[in-house]
């Protein structure tokens, strides 16, 4: 018995839909539109939050485009695809060429633990630098009195520093009210 050419093809289409199939990362605006809501919903932000970010980068930006954008309903400009990952604090390199897994994924939770590794990483090089900056503000502060202290040929002696109330404080000697009066 002789199979015909539409029986053929439709082996050929019923063998192609067993197949598994695998998910192909989106290109171009579809894949900043992707990366745009998936990161976006990962830090937490709603569609007008991430339009207020936008508006603080200079762009003309509101909720509605912002949704229209994931929805692949407006197209996007190379600067907007680059404010969207310096407002969602990403690399624009990894922003506009690697997809990122969305909730359905199974690297998920995996994705937002490397998220949040990454954003105390942040804040931990945000405290260092106030750290630093602090440290550096006291070494000159103590430079300074050490060079007024032989300026007026002081011995310096930072541990006996006594210092002077501040105005209108209950300590001020010239604060009205006080007990020498």
């Amino acid at each position: 018995m002789a199979t015909s050419v539409v029986e053929k093809r439709r082996e050929v289409k019923e063998v192609d839909d067993a197949k598994p199939q695998r998910w192909a990362p989106p290109e171009g605006e579809a894949l900043v539109a992707h990366n745009l809501k998936v990161l976006r919903m990962t830090a937490r932000l709603s569609q007008e939050d991430m339009a207020e970010r936008m508006r603080r980068l200079g762009f003309k930006m509101h909720q509605t485009q912002i949704a229209k954008i994931e929805n692949g309903a407006r197209s996007i400009s190379f600067n907007e695809a680059l404010g969207f990952a310096k407002a969602l604090g990403v690399p624009a390199g990894n922003f506009l060429l690697e997809a990122v897994a969305s909730r359905d994924d199974p690297h998920w939770e995996l994705q937002e633990a490397a998220f949040d590794i990454q954003k105390a990483e942040q804040e931990h090089q945000v405290a260092q630098d106030l750290a630093d900056a602090a440290k550096a503000r006291l070494e000159a502060a103590e430079a300074r009195y050490d060079e007024i202290a032989e300026r007026l040929g002081i011995e310096p002696d930072p541990g006996s520093l006594s210092f002077y109330p501040a105005p209108n404080s209950p300590e001020d000697p010239l604060r009205s009210g006080s007990a020498d009066e």
